[in-house]
């Protein structure tokens, strides 16, 4: 049974002779008309929907919400800042603007918004403070004051929901030259509201399961239809026929196995979608049906704007918000799903947009409600293409349903006119078109494009967006039955939907809990692309949180990367069967690559995951060559690197490291801070990445040890993610390079070799221990060239360093350990090993010591040891969010998590990962242990703090069928953030 697609509101204008056309920056030019010669009207006024009946006009003093959104201060280069962070291959890719940099460097300039201020102040106006966009004006007025204001009338009307509405009889006009500045004037109608279109036919009532009666299943599980309900709708009754899995409904196992993303690894953890809503919902009915299918996905609600109540189940209300929250908790179980609830009227829905995209909480906007294009007005429009256009610079993925009424999406309204729905017609969004396939299994076929003569999925060519093809060279190739609706010029084409497609025949469609009591859940049978839309955004939201991902933060604007992957039969099902003519209008027909009835086509999970997210490539094997530790950098010699300033560090050429050096071992120490930070090691020329190697508190002397791939220049990048000056010194002590020449990796222990608490060898001031490595602890007698050692110091009487060098050789003026009294600090030190199997420690304080060495690994030319792969840097795992964790909370005293880095990729092979594991909000003292997953806990440490504390160090440890384990055992708690910095295979 079809449910149908909701309206954000069908009152404004219809718009035919008008198209919004697309410069080359991308922005749409604003509908405006000489007044006088002090006036330009902006935009156009609305007209009543079918069914309306005008009423008396509305009383002066009614009050309104209206917002004046600006035109940013250089269009063009925002539209190439877009494009930049959006394209694979641009040095930019991927370099998203953080909260609330977008007003900063692209708002409206100071002057701009003055002068708009200053004539709605003339026009008798009390304008508000700019919004966090840079862009947006708030006003409050009275229907008389924006009368007066804008140079126009109001009517009333009564809906044919028989609610009341009012809207402005022409289009605002503003004096003083402010439209010129001015790209929408919103708020000034009401008549949007109208409720969702409900296509359900009929509600079926099961028993409810209770929570407790159904353990939920890990993320890295696929969600599964609880045997209740499967076995109530597979017994007939007098309300309905038996119903059967693949054949009548797919239920969440079926639907995950069917595109080809059951049992990925993290299931979207730490990724969060924003579910854009309009209307109340059963939050009960979303706890049922996650009860039945076993999953656990973090709901919350934002209150935009609307009133807070009861859905009102009888005509509807709830199943599209139900269906779109279920669809993604079903195929990203491990998400948090954000529901941000406006109201249906034409200035809540640009709140509802504004506000998701502002606050930028979510990687992933899902949209399943919009209105035929063509009775959109400019100045709606215009402004939620540059909201949306904020959200691609943000790095936020927008896929929005792209109607149900097939290539003539205004429906009764107007049967034959081809016409595509807003907003999936927007530049910036994703369109989701509609297909139609049954049976189990993966990639059930044959797939066509749904079109059941009740509905059908939305696509066709936009009449308002003509799209400049050097912006969007990407819709520049025009699909079978193309024509120019849009008036479009030389340069130009008209906006192509859908981009993409997936599931939307409600005849074998969602199984959705809609609505839900203490005893009962109803549950119906969903269609459209409503389903479709928010589908892909469990998909993108898999693809975010892929392990398989080396892409530097989210895959953001999509469709560039869509249309590219046109073709590609590994990351999409190409659909060349049937079409979306429901109007009998002759268009369109799928075909053979990118066709206006279902786009690119529809999703293969997996395989779509890797195209999108540059899946790990495996990078040339590498072997390790040892050097005598040297310091290559100190900025107490020259002055401190400034906060958020980078140093860069010739590495190639010194310490006898030559041109062709894949990566450097360096150990990197962080001091004389005064403030907190984090410092961040990258190859020279490419963009900084999202992790960190070191953090730090002011006032700490903080070491960790980084291997970073070195830059083709021969250079690393230090950045300082301080806001204040902080000294960085840098020693290496080794170097990959590609081939065998070098030295390769064999896994051991981990195992304790030394710990002078024990035995109260405690080291004095300014003296050095000689430690055995050949022969302990299953190591080899000879042969070994370096050693994997984390180094911890504890009870230190004063400040000072600890230096590892190669026994029988001079001590280098370098360090790898360095420290304040009382801190205890790990490092991990990769260190020669001298010819008589030993390596030396050196207590450089002016007080007694005590050191702790591990060993977890040793290099040697043993030809069947592993071999390095830079890789990432990729962020794994962050108990803070929930990524790769069992739940987003801080890990508790012994707690196991079982690590699993089996991606089907890179990661499948390898025998050891190289990780960068961070300690923050320490509640207690303690230390944490890294070990090969499912086996027994050792006895050594990796990372050792103290209450309050952030530390980092640097981690190798072997992969035990793709699973790595990690525990902290501490009096409180810990948030553990794990990044991947490489892989031996």
């Amino acid at each position: 049974m079809q449910r149908a697609r909701r309206s954000a509101g069908r009152a404004t204008a219809l718009i035919a002779a008008t198209a919004a056309l697309v410069a080359g920056a991308g922005l749409p030019v604003a509908t405006a008309t000489a007044a006088d010669s002090a006036t330009e009207r902006v935009g156009s006024a609305p007209v009543a929907p079918k069914g309306a009946v005008r009423t008396d006009a509305p009383t002066g003093g009614t009050e309104l919400d209206l917002s004046i959104t600006l035109e940013p201060r250089n269009a063009a280069e925002l539209a190439g800042f877009v494009n930049a962070v959006s394209t694979p291959g641009s040095p930019q890719y991927g370099q998203y603007l953080a909260t609330g940099e977008f007003g900063r460097r692209f708002g409206a300039t100071p002057a701009a918004v003055e002068s708009v201020r200053k004539a709605l102040r003339a026009a008798g106006l009390t304008p508000g403070e700019v919004g966090a966009n840079g862009l947006t004006i708030p006003v409050k007025a009275t229907v008389e004051q924006a009368a007066k204001a804008f140079d126009t009338g109001f009517a009333g009307y009564r809906l044919a929901d028989g609610s009341t509405a009012l809207a402005n009889t022409e289009a605002p006009a503003l004096r003083g030259g402010a439209a010129k500045l001015v790209a929408g004037v919103t708020g000034l109608e009401t008549v949007g509201k109208q409720k969702p279109r409900n296509a359900l036919k009929q509600r079926i009532a099961v028993p409810r399961t209770d929570a407790t009666g159904v353990e939920p299943r890990n993320i890295g599980s696929t969600p599964s239809l609880c045997s209740s309900w499967r076995n109530f709708l597979a017994t007939p009754n007098q309300n309905s026929d038996a119903r059967y899995d693949g054949v009548d409904y797919y239920s969440s196992g079926a639907l995950a196995e069917a595109y080809d993303v059951n049992g990925l690894a993290d299931g979207a953890a730490g990724s969060t979608v924003a579910v854009i809503s309009f209307e109340n919902y059963s939050y009960e009915a979303i706890q049922a049906y996650q009860a039945c299918n076993g999953t656990k996905a973090a709901v919350s609600n934002v209150r935009v704007g609307g009133v807070d109540a009861p859905p009102d189940v009888e005509n509807g209300e709830g199943g599209e918000t139900a269906l779109d929250v279920e669809t993604i908790a079903s195929l990203a179980p491990g998400a948090s799903i954000l529901v941000y609830q406006g109201a249906n009227t034409g200035q809540g829905v640009l709140d509802t947009y504004r506000r998701v995209v502002d606050e930028n909480r979510a990687q992933v906007i899902s949209v399943s409600w919009g209105r035929c294009e063509a009775r959109r007005d400019s100045s709606a429009e215009n402004t939620l293409n540059l909201t949306l256009q904020q959200a691609a610079a943000q790095g936020q993925s927008v896929v929005v349903a792209s109607g149900d009424a097939g290539s003539t999406d205004c429906g009764s309204e107007n049967p034959t006119l081809l016409n595509v729905d807003s907003p999936a017609s927007q530049p910036y969004a994703t369109g989701i078109g509609g297909t139609s396939h049954s049976g189990l299994g993966k990639f059930p076929g044959p797939i066509s494009v749904w079109n059941t003569g009740g509905g059908g999925g939305g696509g066709g060519v936009s009449t308002r967006w003509a799209l400049s093809n050097t912006t969007f060279p990407w819709n520049s190739a025009t699909a079978p039955g193309y024509s120019n609706l849009c008036g479009a010029v030389a340069g130009q084409t008209c906006r192509q939907v859908p981009d993409v497609s997936a599931l939307a025949d409600p005849n074998v469609g969602y199984l959705v809990a809609d609505y839900a009591t203490a005893s009962t859940a109803y549950i119906g049978i969903y269609g459209g692309t409503s389903g479709a839309a928010p589908l892909w955004a469990a998909l993108i939201a898999q693809a975010n949180a892929s392990t398989a991902c080396a892409a530097k933060g989210p895959v953001g604007y999509l469709n560039p990367k869509l249309r590219a992957l046109t073709g590609n039969s590994s990351a999409l099902n190409d659909v060349t069967l049937g079409n979306n003519d429901i109007g009998g209008v002759g268009k369109y027909a799928a075909a053979a690559g990118y066709d206006l009835a279902s786009g690119a086509g529809s999703p293969k999970g997996r395989g779509l995951i890797n195209a999108l997210c540059q899946a790990l490539p495996v990078q040339p094997a590498g072997t390790f060559k040892p050097v005598q530790p040297e310091r290559l950098l100190d900025t107490r010699d020259t002055g401190k690197v400034a906060g958020l300033g980078t140093a860069s560090v010739q590495v190639t050429g010194r310490a006898g490291v030559p041109a062709g050096a894949t990566a450097a071992v360096l150990n990197v120490t962080v001091t004389d801070v005064a403030a907190g930070g984090y410092l961040t090691a990258y190859p020279s020329g490419t963009p900084k990445p999202t992790s960190s190697n070191l953090n730090w508190a002011g006032g700490l002397t903080v070491p960790n040890l980084v291997t970073v791939p070195i830059g083709a220049d021969g250079k690393v990048n230090l950045f300082n993610g301080s806001g204040s000056p902080s000294h960085f010194i840098a020693d290496i002590s080794g170097y990959y390079v590609a081939g065998t020449s070098g030295s390769t990796l064999t896994p051991a222990g981990p195992t304790r070799l030394l710990d002078t608490r024990e035995n109260a060898s405690t080291l004095a001031a300014g003296q050095s221990l000689d430690l055995q490595v050949s022969g302990r602890a299953g190591l080899p007698a000879s042969g070994i060239t370096a050693v994997i050692l984390n180094t911890t110091v504890d009870r230190a009487q004063g400040g000072g360093y600890l230096t590892a060098w190669p026994s029988g050789q001079p001590r280098p003026v370098s360090s790898n350990l360095n420290w304040v009294p009382g801190q205890v600090v790990p490092n991990l030190v990769i260190v020669p090993v001298g010819a008589n199997g030993k390596v030396s420690l050196f207590n450089g304080s002016g007080g007694r010591v005590d050191v702790i060495a591990d060993v977890f690994g040793y290099f040697s030319a043993d030809a069947a040891g592993g071999k390095f792969h830079n890789a990432g840097p990729k962020r794994l795992m962050d108990t803070r969010s929930g990524q790769g964790a069992p739940q987003p909370a801080a890990l508790t005293n012994n707690q196991v998590v079982h690590l699993n880095l089996d991606d089907n990729g890179a990661l499948k092979g390898a025998t050891s990962v190289v990780l960068n594991v961070t300690v923050t909000e320490t509640t207690d003292g303690g230390y944490l242990n890294v070990w090969p997953g499912n086996t027994a806990r050792p006895g050594s440490s990796n990372l050792n703090w103290s209450k309050g504390k952030t530390i980092a160090n640097l981690v190798t440890v072997p992969i035990k069928d793709g699973v790595v384990d990690l525990a902290a055992s501490s009096g409180g708690t810990t948030q553990v953030i794990v990044d991947l910095f490489g892989y031996y295979s």
